[in-house]
């Protein structure tokens, strides 16, 4: 994980947002961050 995707992931937890991204695989070990990606088939 750089040091970008590390603040991006700390300001969604510390807000409660949703992490929108393309790029779950980098995130998918931190477990309380929610994470959607829009490209991702429901």
């Amino acid at each position: 994980m750089t040091l970008g995707d590390a603040l991006i992931a700390a300001t969604a937890l510390v807000n409660n947002l949703v992490l929108v991204t393309n790029n779950t695989t980098d995130f998918v070990w931190i477990d309380e961050l929610k994470l959607f990606n829009p490209l991702e088939k429901v």
